[in-house]
């Protein structure tokens, strides 16, 4: 037997353990698909009769699958003996199969085909419908079966972006971000095109090469912002410091969302550690969950809720909320909404004065140089502040206020803590001369470093 000497590139490498589900998101030049095609062609023969699919979205013809790679894998490795490849399928050893289908044409009784296969492989994951990830999971359901994803992302509210980069992802996922740094084999010729890219619009690069999510910037209020940040290394991992107490920001809802977020801050930073946002609970149930520890008769914690545990670490200092909070429409009787939080444990209440939305904007747009994100707790809020923008007027043709919806209230809430806080934005201290950020991966050194008391 014919030993196989195959190099993966570290990134990759948490892919290889056993798991239901292997998901790579990143930009251009990241080696995804060349990953993933070889450990396909080496599953095929370390497997007999193993059978895969190969699916995208839309597929019209074999040109727009991944059929020709897996061709120039097999060659790769001279095993083109071992597999007989044909027009419109590979087959593979022990009367295995390898088929290229386009989710799009298949309806739930068609798909029914695909109940025995060992895989699925999705790529161009991004462009995979809500529909299309909810008819291949459940088909997918031999033992040991596994489902592969490959994407680039666009938007954070595309289906396989919620399902492994969301508030719940699979317990079952292996899920790695791969860009074109952690490439090894990186061509010269992608690496120019990249310079090309961002110098000429820094922002759709940051999309394309950097795995970043597709920014329209036209009426966002803090796109641009984020962009930056990202590329800044200011949205991390960026976790709950012990040593500092916790600040909230609210914006309350009662028949829409109610927004809360966690932050610390150090004198000259700003980490937020954590965003929570609900709808239509009461303010003891939102306490409850949102921050546990702070009810004066706690209840029994809900079993298996990793978010509740994890706030319930948290020493609380302050908490900032809006003037609405003296409104009496929240708790029983004649109470205001402030009496009903003081009588649950939620002190001492900070309450800001009545602002226009545009002083709220202001504040947070002057502070983002100081904030850090911590990405894995606050995905929910960045997706907020993301879609955060203006309403656009049809009769008008022009932008006007910010639009009302479910994005504006973690955006408030924010605003909330910006207009109130003490800290303002500063200057960076003047950073030591780096090479081009083209030639060496980003830094792990963030400019003024997180202070702990």
């Amino acid at each position: 037997m014919t030993t196989l000497r195959v190099e993966t590139p570290k990134v990759f490498q948490p892919l290889l353990a056993p798991a239901r589900y292997k998901a790579a998101h990143g930009g251009r030049g990241s080696g995804k698909s060349h990953f993933f095609a070889e450990q396909l062609v080496l599953t095929s023969i370390k497997n007999q009769g193993y059978r895969a699919a190969c699916i995208r979205e839309v597929q019209r013809t074999l040109g727009q699958s991944v059929k020709r790679l897996i061709e120039d894998k097999i060659e790769k490795f001279g095993l083109g003996p071992a597999f007989e490849v044909q027009e419109s399928q590979i087959r593979t050893p022990g009367d295995g199969l390898i088929i290229f289908q386009g989710m799009q044409n298949h309806t739930a009784d068609s798909i029914k085909s695909l109940e025995g296969f060992d895989l699925a492989y999705v790529e161009e994951a991004q462009s995979l419908s809500q529909r299309s990830m909810d008819l291949l999971r459940p088909t997918i359901r031999k033992e040991g079966s596994q489902l592969w994803f490959a994407w680039n992302p666009r938007l954070d509210t595309d289906a396989v972006d919620v399902f492994f980069r969301g508030r719940k992802p699979p317990e079952s996922a292996v899920v790695v971000e791969a860009n074109w740094q952690d490439n090894p084999y990186l061509p010269n010729v992608l690496l120019e095109e990249m310079r090309h890219d961002f110098d000429r619009d820094p922002e759709k690069a940051e999309h394309i090469w950097n795995g970043g999510y597709e920014v329209i910037t036209e009426g966002s209020y803090f796109a641009r912002l984020l962009v930056k940040a990202e590329r800044d290394g200011r949205i991390g991992d960026f976790p709950y410091d012990p040593a500092l107490p916790v600040i909230t920001a609210w914006d309350i809802g009662v028949d829409d969302h109610t927004a809360i977020w966690f932050l610390q801050e150090n004198g000259r930073q700003v980490r937020v550690i954590d965003y929570y946002e609900v709808s239509g609970d009461g303010a003891e149930q939102i306490v409850f969950d949102a921050m546990p520890e702070s009810l004066a008769n706690r209840k029994k914690r809900r079993e298996g809720l990793a978010a509740l545990e994890r706030k319930a670490r948290y020493r609380f200092s302050k908490h900032h909320f809006p003037h609405d909070v003296k409104v009496r429409e929240w708790g029983a009787g004649a109470k205001s909404r402030q009496q009903t939080l003081r009588e649950i444990g939620v002190k001492p209440i900070f309450v800001g004065v009545a602002q226009r939305p545009e002083e709220r904007i202001n504040a947070v747009r002057a502070l983002f140089p100081v904030l850090r994100f911590n990405r894995e707790t606050t995905h929910q809020g960045l997706k907020r502040l993301r879609n955060y923008r203006r309403k656009w007027s049809e009769s008008m043709q022009t932008f006007q206020g910010p639009l009302h919806d479910d994005n504006s209230h973690g955006a408030d809430a924010l605003g909330e803590f910006a207009v109130n806080c003490s800290i303002r934005a500063y200057d960076p201290e003047p950073e030591k001369p780096k090479r081009d950020r083209y030639d060496d991966a980003f830094d792990d050194e963030d400019e003024g470093s997180w202070m702990t008391a």
